[in-house]
């Protein structure tokens, strides 16, 4: 979707930001894959995925991202080229202020745009983690707790884009459990999203990764006018 630029407070920044190429969301996908391959061959002393929590496995992950993967070129274009940084929990402020320390699971700064108007503090793939089993329903904790961070302007809100990962379990997918749960009663405070849909040339391994575009709730701040709809992509990896 083309969405036009708005300029706000600082005439350098621009609402929405630019989009991140697909190519980038392509590459974390493929970085998150690649993470859970390692955690599952070599878990640390006293880590069992099948009882894992979600802080515990985020922590791994966002170890392994940090420190094993980006800048190896072991996961192609998982680069300081592309990305300045991966963050586990920053504390972030909302779209206007009033929660100046909201915390996404996992923040992949994109390197610094120059030839774009973007706030670098708010220039990222911004991803929020959930369990995705018999604990955790995907309406109460996935959707309500996860996606509906994105639709508030609680995470992103300068982005044109975000990412739900999820922890599965019992075998649940995206087109089974995800889907029906989004044409329900929560389709419309979830943003009227379409069905998830494939992400052409994403990587084959496990659940391929999709794509939902939902509607936002918020108006960006100095008069900018409402917030453009947004595009979730979602995540999705076997932790059993």
């Amino acid at each position: 979707m083309n969405m036009p630029g708005f300029f706000v407070g600082d005439p350098d920044y621009r609402l929405p930001h630019p989009r991140i190429p697909l190519r980038i969301v392509l590459v974390a996908h493929a970085a998150l894959t690649r993470a859970f391959q390692l955690l599952r061959a070599k878990p640390p002393t006293g880590f069992i995925f099948a009882n894992a929590k979600e802080d515990e496995i985020t922590l791994e992950l966002y170890r392994i991202l940090e420190d094993r993967l980006l800048g190896t070129k072991t996961v192609p274009g998982f680069d300081r080229r592309r990305f300045r940084n991966v963050v586990r929990a920053p504390e972030v402020p909302n779209y206007d202020g009033a929660h100046p320390s909201k915390r996404p699971d996992l923040v992949m700064f994109l390197m610094k745009r120059e030839h774009l108007s973007v706030r670098p503090s708010q220039d990222a793939l911004f991803a929020e983690c959930k369990p995705v089993d018999e604990d955790h329903p995907i309406g109460g904790d996935y959707c309500d707790k996860g996606i509906q961070r994105f639709i508030t302007g609680e995470y992103a809100w300068a982005m044109q884009e975000g990412m739900m990962v999820a922890y599965v379990r019992g075998g649940r997918t995206i087109n089974d459990h995800l889907a029906p749960v989004l044409a329900g009663r929560r389709h419309t405070a979830l943003g009227s999203p379409d069905a998830p849909a494939d992400v052409s040339h994403a990587i084959d391994t496990g659940e391929p990764l999709k794509f939902t575009v939902h509607l936002r709730s918020f108006e960006w701040q100095e008069g900018c006018g409402s917030a453009c709809a947004v595009t979730l992509f979602h995540s999705w990896h076997d932790c059993a």
